[in-house]
């Protein structure tokens, strides 16, 4: 189990300074960069120290929790929608490759080129940013469910 440690000062170091029902971003940051470390059938475990209140350790929990969650259903509605969007783009490719076919030199090659850029993109996106994305949603659902521990190191 990979244990990630996060030294607070207090409640308001985890919260967003405008609205203490988010997570900072800066300790958002933190945990999804040490995350990335983890192998892929490996749990998460936060270890929180210097937080003693016990309600400040229970919202502790399901704001993290939650947190990840929200990001969790982000991440697979921007998935659902972006398989829509690459076959819209792979059609519309592919007809512009076909209307190459049928025209003129220049325009011939205009279409081409611009057919192949469109299905170019659509596998960049596959290759690249869709599988980033995968890692990130796999990363927030180890979060979303991570165990989280508190030690108070001033005792």
């Amino acid at each position: 189990m990979e244990t990630i440690n996060i030294n607070l000062k207090s409640i308001e170091d985890a919260t967003n300074e405008f609205n203490d029902k988010l997570l900072s971003s800066n300790l958002d940051t933190y945990i999804l960069e040490n995350s990335k470390h983890t192998r892929n059938k490996e749990r998460i475990s936060l270890t929180i120290s210097n937080i003693s209140s016990k309600k400040e350790q229970k919202d502790l929990i399901n704001l993290i929790h939650s947190h990840y969650l929200k990001k969790v259903i982000q991440l697979k509605k921007i998935d659902h929608y972006d398989d829509y969007f690459r076959l819209l783009l792979l059609l519309l490719g592919i007809i512009l490759i076909i209307i190459s076919e049928q025209l003129t030199l220049f325009l011939s090659e205009l279409f081409l080129i611009a057919g192949w850029v469109v299905i170019w993109e659509v596998v960049y996106d596959i290759l690249f940013t869709g599988i980033k994305r995968k890692r990130e949603l796999k990363i927030a659902k180890k979060l979303s469910t991570c165990e989280i521990n508190f030690i108070n190191e001033e005792q």
